[in-house]
C-alpha cells in the first residue's frame, strides 16, 4: 500500500513538474513572438517616416526650380 502512494506521489510531482515547464516555454515563446512583432511594427514605422522625408525634399526642390 505504501509503495503505491509513494509512486503515486512521485509520479504526480513529475507531472507537475512537467506542466510547470511547458508553461514556461510556452510564456516564453509567445513573448518572443511580440518582441518580433514589436520590431517589425517600429520598423516599418521608421520607413515611413523616411520615405515621407526623401518626399518632401523631392518637392521642395522641384518647386524652387
Amino acid at each position: 500500500m505504501k509503495k503505491e502512494e509513494g509512486r503515486r506521489k512521485k509520479e504526480e510531482g513529475r507531472r507537475k513538474k512537467e506542466e510547470g515547464r511547458r508553461k514556461k516555454e510556452e510564456a516564453r515563446r509567445k513573448r518572443q513572438e511580440g518582441r518580433g512583432k514589436k520590431e517589425e511594427a517600429r520598423r516599418k514605422r521608421e520607413e515611413g517616416r523616411g520615405k515621407k522625408e526623401e518626399g518632401r525634399g523631392k518637392n521642395i526642390a522641384l518647386s524652387e526650380f
